[in-house]
């Protein structure tokens, strides 16, 4: 059993980030008193106490991945740690972490690389999972992979040469189905977006190949939608409307018949939104959808991450992950079953940060993402994880090159090796010993309506196959309303665990507020002794091993 330290804490089943909002305000007051307020984290360390944070920032596909994560941290970790994420797109992000004047995140996290040294920042650039963007449309009574649309057909469309559904070329492309001719209703991110990149990035690829006559000319590169083009070309885009992120993006296509936009993948589908098929560099016709709907092939959305080219040490074949990383193209890539829109999601690292501490912290939190146990979750999430030895090679990268402080340990739930007296006093450490009882119970939960689901989904398909006056099917009918109720029930009581039952760890009951400074003193208990560094350096790049 851990020795509890000087320290008096108080766990509540309440939810811990809106908890610990009265510590941060009290927090910025202390910091603010003392003369200026620091961008980058400040970690406080003095004896008996060690209190981290960690405050990141950027794309939205990974927010609720990066959560789950960060509650997981923040239950298992010895020394209290706070950390937060911010979904606000992938340009807010960029702009956090390479905007010499903000300065306002310790990470970011985008869906596209960047350029080396992006505003006098230098940057370490860490691809971790990978997602495909889709066109999702809204045309009554087509229901996903019937609808397709040829890379050609695409890319007028977005330059406002299609503007009807049976157009022409559209009709080409679906000899089978009678269009409506209705306006198409263009729905497009006004903000800096992933999806945005990830869909003119396809435009620009295949302008080279599929269609090399139809992108950019008439205009230019940056004639794709936007609030300055609909508003120039006006005559030209009949019916656009501008959305500011991935969830009113979603939203508005669902409301609006008729219309088109993209999103990612994942969840598109999520809200049960119509895909469009689209044609792969091998030919074939593709969804991201599972089961083959309309019967078109479910695209295998990591081929792409087969055949990249990683940017290299000079003079090396390692991979550089503080180079240029704003040239790696994963679209329309050959393959069996590829996806034509795919995309990596990256989380961004300061080179050189002015605490160690924070630094260390950030190193130990994108460890943690590629950790066995997280890249299983991405799937839970709606994306892929990446292969094997790009996940190795990153990780190595990590513990070689960000060495400024003490590394934070992970603790096996089932190894005594290292649930030693020294590991388990030491107070950078996650262990998977540290739980909740609410996470017990949320399983149970989750568990019982799975069960509940199955149920329904089971009845539903025997009332299907009986007549409306067989008396039986009229009983099955009641014992689905009944299973269906107890089914709503147990979803709305787990929706009302995760609001109001999250933890709270280790809030002190009389925080050091005025102390809430770096302070070179910490916490260090006489059976703890930090390991040894390692007699030789290792190298700092490594080559994933395809």
């Amino acid at each position: 059993m851990e020795k509890t330290t000087t320290t008096r804490t108080t766990t509540t089943h309440s939810m811990r980030r809106r908890a610990m909002r009265g510590l941060a305000l009290a927090t910025l007051a202390g910091v603010m008193t003392s003369g200026a307020l620091a961008a980058e984290s400040k970690q406080y360390t003095s004896t008996g106490l060690e209190r981290f944070q960690l405050h990141g920032s950027g794309t939205t596909n990974p927010s609720k991945l990066f959560w789950w994560a960060m509650d997981l941290l923040e239950e298992r970790s010895k020394s209290d740690v706070r950390m937060t994420y911010r979904s606000v797109g992938s340009g807010v992000g960029e702009n956090d972490i390479t905007d010499n004047f903000a300065d306002t995140a310790d990470f970011a996290s985008t869906d596209y690389g960047l350029a080396p040294g992006a505003s006098g920042k230098e940057i370490y650039q860490i691809p971790f999972q990978i997602g495909g963007v889709s066109l999702f449309h809204n045309v009554p009574g087509i229901a996903t992979g019937a609808l397709k649309l040829s890379a050609c057909t695409i890319i007028k469309i977005y330059k406002g040469e299609i503007t009807t559904w049976n157009h022409g070329d559209i009709q080409a492309d679906n000899p089978d189905l009678t269009l409506p001719a209705e306006k198409i209703k263009l729905v497009y991110r006004s903000n800096g977006s992933s999806s945005t990149h990830g869909v003119k990035g396809y435009m620009n690829e295949v302008s080279t190949t599929a269609c090399p006559t139809g992108w950019p000319a008439p205009y230019s590169a940056s004639s794709f939608p936007s609030t300055t083009t609909v508003q120039a070309h006006s005559s030209v885009y009949d019916v656009a409307y501008a959305v500011t992120g991935s969830d009113t993006m979603r939203i508005k296509i669902g409301e609006t018949p008729y219309s088109l936009g993209y999103i990612d993948s994942g969840h598109g589908h999520k809200d049960d939104l119509s895909e469009i098929a689209m044609q792969n560099a091998d030919g074939q016709w593709v969804v991201t959808k599972t089961g083959n709907p309309a019967g078109r092939i479910t695209a295998d959305i990591t081929k792409a991450a087969e055949t990249v080219t990683y940017p290299k040490v000079t003079g090396s074949s390692s991979t550089d992950y503080a180079g240029d990383w704003s040239g790696i193209n994963l679209h329309h890539k050959a393959g069996d079953k590829a996806w034509p829109i795919t995309l990596f999601t990256y989380i961004h690292l300061k080179k050189t940060y002015s605490d160690a501490d924070t630094e260390m912290l950030a190193r130990a939190f994108a460890e943690f993402i590629l950790s066995d146990e997280v890249q299983k979750k991405t799937r839970d999430f709606m994306f892929e994880p990446l292969p094997s030895s790009v996940v190795t090679s990153a990780r190595s990268f990590l513990a070689a090159t960000m060495t400024s402080g003490t590394a934070w340990q992970f603790l096996e739930a089932d190894g005594t090796s290292t649930d030693t007296a020294n590991t388990m006093n030491n107070p950078r450490t996650f262990s998977k010993r540290r739980q909740a009882y609410v996470d017990y119970a949320l399983g149970l939960v989750t568990k019982d309506i799975a069960q509940l689901e199955a149920s329904v989904a089971k009845l539903t398909e025997e009332s299907a196959g009986h007549k409306e006056n067989d008396d039986a099917a009229d009983k099955r009918s009641i014992a689905l309303a009944a299973v269906a109720f107890v089914f709503a029930m147990a979803s709305l009581i787990l929706n009302v665990v995760l609001l109001c039952c999250k933890r709270q760890r280790h809030v002190p009951l009389q925080p050091p507020v005025s102390k809430f400074q770096p302070s070179t003193a910490s916490f260090r208990p006489t059976s703890y002794a930090p390991p040894a560094a390692p007699a030789t350096a290792p190298a700092t790049s490594f080559q994933p091993a395809y």
